[in-house]
Order: C-alpha cells, then structure tokens, then sequence
C-alpha cells in the first residue's frame, strides 16, 4: 500500500512546488554559469537593499535579511528561471510612506511595521493566485504607472535631500519638506555635499558610458575608501554606523489590529506593484529564454517569498529588473543562480557586516538620487504627452496626488481617473453614418467629402456595447438622425458588428426604440449581428419581436433589400423583451 502512494504523492509535491523539478534534470553544464551568475548578483545588490532599508528608516541589516529570504523561496515556487526576487525601490517607496505616521521615528517600530506589510501583501497574492485572478494588476494603467513613477521619483529624490546637503530634516511630507530645506540650506555641511555630488556624477558617468559596470558597488568602495583614508565621521560626514552580523531568525511582527487595518490599503497597493513588477518582467524574461511563463504560478511564488521575508524580518519585494539583467547576462540558466546568490549573501551576513560600519551615509543616498531618476520613464512620457493627450491628463494628475496626499491615495487616485475616463469614453463612443463607396460598399467615411447615403434608409454604426451606462446616448442619436435626415426616413439600419454586448437595461431601451420608430413609420433593421449580440436578443426576446426578416448578413444586402423592395418595411407586433 505504501509503493502506491508513493508514485502519486511525488507529482502532487511537484505542483505545490514546482521548483523542486530544478534538481531532477539540473545539468552539469549549466553550473558555471549559474555560479558566476548568482555571486554578481549578491555582489551588486548589497549596496541597494541597504539603500531601501535606510529609506524605510530600518536598520541596514533589514535590508540583507529582505534580500535574503526570497531568493531562497521563489526558486521553488515561481515560474521564470531567470528572475531575480527582492527588494525594490518603488514599492519600498510605497512602504516608507505608508510607515511613517506610525512608526514615528523608531526603527524597531518600523522593522515591525514593513514585516506586517510583507506578510499582508503576501497573503494578498496568494488569494489572488488562489482565485486565479491575475488580471487585477491591469487596473493599473500605463498612465497611472507612469504619474505614480513620476511623484515617486520626486519624493524619492526629497527623501534624500537630507542626507545630500548633510542637515537634518523633519517633515515628511513632499511640499513641507522642500520648503524645510530651503530654509535651512545655510546649514548645509560642505563636505557631505562635495561627496554627495562627486558620488552622483560617478553613478551617471558609470550608467552613461560603462553600463555593465555596478554602479552603486563602484560607489560604495569609494565612499568606504575615501571614508576610511581621511576618517570622514571625525569631519561631521554621518556614517551607517554598526551593522548586525548573523542570520534573521523567525519572528512573528507584534503590531496591534488598529495597525493592521491602518497598513490594508498600503498592502493591497504593494501586492498590485508587486505582480505587476513580477509578471512584466518574468514574462520579458520568459520570451527572451523560449519558455511560459505562469502568470497564477508567479503570483503563488511572489506571495509566498512576500510572506516567509515578513515572517524572518524583512520587508515587502518584487522582481528586480537591474539584478534579473545582470542574472541573464552572466549566464545565468536557472534558479539555481537565486540560491547560489542566496547562499553568498548568507556568508556575507555571517563574517563580512563589520565592514559597512564606516560607510557615509551619503553613498546611500546618492544610489537612490540615481534610482529616483531610473524610475522616470521620459520616453513613454513624451508619447504620452504627444498621441494622449487625456492620458497625459490622469499620468499628471496621478503624479499630483501622489505628491499631495501620498503614494496609496495618489495611485487609487490615479485608478479611479482612469475608470471615470473608460466610463466617459464608452457612455459616449464615436458612431457613424455609413456612407456609399462605389465600388467599395458601404464604410464609415468620417468628415471625407465623398460618398453618399441612401434617401430613405439610415445605415449606422455604432462603435461600443450597448449597456445602461450608454443606451441613453445611443437611442438619443437614434432619434436624432430620423428627426433630421433630409429626406423621410422609412428604414433605420444599425450595423451591429462592433456591439459585442447588450445588458437588460439596453435591451428595455431597444425595446422602446423600435416601437417609437414604428409608430413613426420606420422600421428597424439590423446587419451584422454577432453571435453574442444575437444570442443575448434572442434570450431577451427581441429577435421573435424583430423577426427573422429584419436581420441582414450585410449593410449592403439591406440597401439591396430596401431599393429592390423585397423586403416589408414593417416589423412584427412589438412583445415584451422580457
């Protein structure tokens, strides 16, 4: 009896962890690649993770552990063998701010704090993959990632002011704390700013005209150097100061429930940015290495790294694109590289944490001025800017509010725009008055000066589902046409080939409109009918009430119907649609 359990329990443990299939056709050959792979990573992501932890105002060593933990979880359940899973700079961002209020100063307080946010966005995810709902992540917008990326940038960018100029800062908020600064910009320290700026410059020249070097490590060495040759703390530069050695261990967050509930918008939030981020880029990823990629799979591998980093004192990640591409360009094949790079950052936090004590506090503040400007996407805004100009509109306001109110509200802020601006446009789509092409049937022509209509009969196109939202209009631009068509209209013709959909209230609404049109003499027909649009009249009773000979294949077998009079030009007695 056990031999036959056996063979069945092996596949179901592979479908919990589908990972677990790395180390039954792992080959030789791909070893050296995921080893020099997995070392550069650890190696260029020191400096950033620690960058986010200050950010979040935690102590460095969060940083490490938020790095650690899912490099070690998502090789086992995610589904792209490249990505690399960790720390990110926009959704750390995100967590600052949604931090801040409660953690009020105290770092223990925030380390608490961001592994409540890991776990609860965790949780999140795995419903959702739970739910196979995926698709969720599309509510947020090209236009609303790009204005929420934008006002993030620039609160970044002020976050940072204080560790530049050397002063210390104390609003929070974007517009105070520039206002802030201003003010005290005579206390700037000089030497922490010429370091500041000589670090920056580096970071771009490096980026510019030496892409693959790494920049922030190239800039941590130096700023360790420079601080170590000419003692800089004794000169006033703020240093990171002493760095916990060892691994984290197992901690469950001890926050109350007003905390929790306070954190579920921002958790929510960070599990959107969280797929988002994923799925784009282990998709990317997938196409350029030939395989799929499983989008309810990346949510399960996300959701559980987001819950065990909480759980072992980290912070909320997502998919990196700088540490996947360094990944992929050194050769890295497999998950393997992931804990390899697990493997030597654990080394690193056992023996080598002493040596980040003395490194200036400006050196991390210069990699997030960089990392501000990386969030930016200038390109995508000047087509924006240029081709949409109503999704330029949300993209600005989005990046308003989210300077104003904050990053949560900012991006719901941004959704809700984006769907007033999808209801706007489908409560009044474009239509048409299909016009004659000789030769070329009937088209909608727009405002060209050709073609023509046919005395009698009104072709029209309407460009959207006819729903409750929009019926209104439509029926409204019904009338309008017979009222002012030049000659008396005895045929009204909606080609239907773009009403994909049709709910009850349109339905009623259709109902209406063909029993007023009859009363006045015109007949409603109907060309194009799709299937779905066909199936729901005749679940609703309005094909019987139209009837059979009312409906054309095409607008211009109607117009042969109407000039050759072949057709009757009234319907049935109207019946209920219901």
């Amino acid at each position: 009896m056990n031999n036959d359990a056996k063979p069945e329990s092996a596949p179901a443990l592979a479908r919990w962890i589908p990972g677990l299939a790395l180390f039954r056709t792992y080959r030789r050959e791909w070893l050296a690649g995921d080893v020099l792979a997995g070392v550069s990573v650890c190696v260029i992501m020191i400096p950033s993770v620690i960058a986010y932890a200050r950010l979040m105002g935690l102590p460095p060593q969060h940083g490490l552990y938020a790095a650690l933990i899912p490099l070690v979880v998502y090789p086992f359940f995610g589904s792209s063998r490249q990505v690399i899973v960790g720390p990110d700079i926009a959704i750390s961002l995100l967590m600052a701010g949604a931090i801040a209020p409660l953690a009020g100063g105290d770092p223990a307080r925030a380390a608490m704090l961001t592994a409540t946010l890991a776990l609860v966005s965790g949780i999140f995810l795995l419903l959702g993959a739970r739910a196979k709902i995926g698709a969720v992540a599309d509510f947020l917008s090209k236009p609303v990632l790009i204005g929420y990326m934008t006002g993030a940038a620039l609160i970044l960018m002020a976050s940072q002011i204080a560790g530049l100029l050397g002063i210390p800062l104390h609003n929070q908020d974007f517009f105070p704390r520039l206002f802030e600064a201003g003010n005290k910009l005579e206390q700037t320290h000089p030497l922490t700013l010429l370091l500041g700026a000589g670090l920056v410059s580096v970071i771009f020249l490096l980026r510019r005209f030496a892409p693959k070097v790494p920049a922030a490590l190239v800039v941590c060495v130096a700023a360790l150097g420079a601080s170590f040759a000419f003692h800089l703390e004794q000169r006033g530069v703020a240093v990171i100061g002493p760095v916990s050695r060892g691994l984290p261990g197992f901690e469950i967050p001890k926050v109350t429930w007003h905390e929790i509930h306070s954190l579920l918008p921002a958790a929510l939030g960070i599990a959107l940015l969280t797929y988002t981020e994923g799925i784009l880029l282990a998709r990317a990823f997938g196409a350029k290495n030939n395989y799929e990629i499983q989008p309810n799979q990346e949510l399960t591998g996300l959701g559980f790294a987001d819950v065990l980093t909480g759980l072992f004192q980290g912070f909320a990640i997502t998919g990196s694109q700088a540490r996947t591409t360094v990944n992929d360009n050194a050769g890295g094949k497999t998950q393997m590289s992931s804990l390899v790079a697990a493997a030597a950052l654990a080394a690193f936090l056992l023996f080598l944490t002493p040596l980040l004590t003395q490194l200036p506090v400006v050196a991390l503040a210069s990699i997030l001025i960089y990392g501000a400007c990386t969030l930016v996407e200038f390109e995508a805004m000047k087509r924006i800017y240029r081709f949409y100009p109503r999704a330029a509109v949300v993209a600005a306001l989005t990046t308003l509010g989210v300077l104003a109110a904050g990053v949560v509200p900012g991006i719901l802020f941004g959704v809700v725009l984006s769907l007033l601006g999808l209801i706007s446009r489908v409560s009044h789509p474009p239509d048409a008055v299909l016009r004659e092409v000789p030769g070329h049937g009937y088209h909608d022509l727009g405002d060209a000066p050709v073609g023509q209509t046919i005395p009698g009969l009104v072709a029209f196109r309407y460009y959207a589902p006819l729903l409750f939202f929009n019926c209104g209009h439509f029926t409204d631009r019904v009338r309008q046409l017979v009222a002012t068509s030049p000659a008396p209209v005895r045929w009204f013709l909606l080609d239907a080939q773009a009403i994909t959909d049709i709910d009850e209230t349109a339905a009623e609404a259709l109902h209406i409109l063909r029993a007023d049109l009859e009363s006045k003499g015109v007949a409603l027909k109907i060309a194009h009918s799709n299937r779905p649009f066909r199936a729901i009249l005749e679940r609703t009773g309005l094909a019987r009430e139209l009837n059979e000979q009312n409906f054309f294949d095409s607008v211009h077998d109607c117009v042969n119907a109407f000039q050759t009079g072949k057709v009757a030009p009234t319907a049935a007695t109207p019946r209920s649609p219901r």
